[in-house]
């Protein structure tokens, strides 16, 4: 099953219209907040508790709408393939993504005749990043905003379903404007309160738009990812393109060639690999 690009036409909604269906939205019994501004993202505040309803009953909504809930609980991994565009850059990717957090990211591509290959993965815990064409070099492990959006900010599996569910809360921001569609905006807060924000159709209640904090050419940015059209994987709809937004512009975009759930991984290992790099042992200095 694939939804087109049709599922996003163009067309407008007025802003009264949107909250009076916000405020007849099951379980939204709370006063909705002040609309959210799509070019900003929702501002930090404290760790809630746990999840409020408006947010648990979207994203029940969501799942509902995508295959059941039982259907995505199904779903213990997701291995795709396809290509990705930054700008002018394009490479081929293999991604694994799991429902318990881990990631495990390959891109190869090929500039100047050279084939490029790298590694970037996280096992849970620990972050890293391993280049290995055109020569293989140490493995290392991968912090700083970079490495933050890698673990947090996901392409299919979303934390909307156990075991991952456990360690995030969801809060409710307000209303917004994907394209001409309005969306409600929901914010996760993960293990380390970083925070993802969630842009559900308020019609269909995918997940139209979603992303937090990331990183290009040294200079952190919101960077969103902005789901155009889906396919259905194991009874769950999942994204099958994404075009990508940086502070609300395009910037590329992604397409997955192939997706299959609950692949035997058991040769995949999410963790750091110990070095193959040989290092040079001096001998000691004996005094005459």
């Amino acid at each position: 099953m694939k939804i087109k690009n049709s599922l996003y036409p163009r067309g407008s909604a007025r802003l009264a219209l949107l909250l009076a269906c916000l405020i007849a939205l099951p379980l939204s019994a709370q006063t909705p907040a002040e609309p959210a501004d799509e070019e900003e993202a929702p501002v930090v505040d404290p760790r809630p508790k746990e999840s409020d309803k408006t947010s648990r009953q979207l994203i029940k909504n969501y799942l509902a709408a995508t295959g059941g809930e039982s259907s995505h609980r199904a779903i213990q991994n997701v291995a795709a393939e396809g290509t990705i565009r930054e700008s002018s850059l394009i490479r081929n990717f293999k991604l694994i993504e799991t429902n318990d957090g881990k990631r495990h990211l390959t891109y190869d591509w090929k500039h100047l005749g050279r084939k490029h290959r790298v590694v970037y993965a996280c096992d849970g815990l620990e972050i890293w990043t391993q280049v290995l064409e055109p020569k293989e070099l140490p493995p290392k492990l991968y912090g700083s905003p970079d490495g933050v959006h890698f673990t947090n900010v996901r392409w299919l599996l979303q934390p909307f379903t156990l075991p991952t569910k456990a360690d995030y809360v969801f809060k409710y921001q307000g209303a917004a404007k994907v394209g001409s569609r309005p969306t409600y905006v929901v914010k996760e807060y993960g293990k380390k309160n970083i925070p993802i924000w969630y842009y559900f159709d308020k019609e269909k209640f995918l997940v139209a738009r979603w992303g937090g904090k990331g990183q290009v050419a040294g200079v952190e940015e919101n960077m969103d990812y902005h789901a155009t059209s889906f396919r259905s994987i194991d009874g769950v709809l999942f994204p099958s393109k994404i075009d990508l937004i940086v502070e609300n512009a395009s910037f590329g975009n992604i397409e997955f060639n192939s997706a299959l759930a609950n692949q035997d991984l058991s040769e995949i290992s999410f963790l750091i690999p110990k070095t193959t790099v040989p290092t040079l042992r001096q001998r000691p200095v004996t005094s005459n």
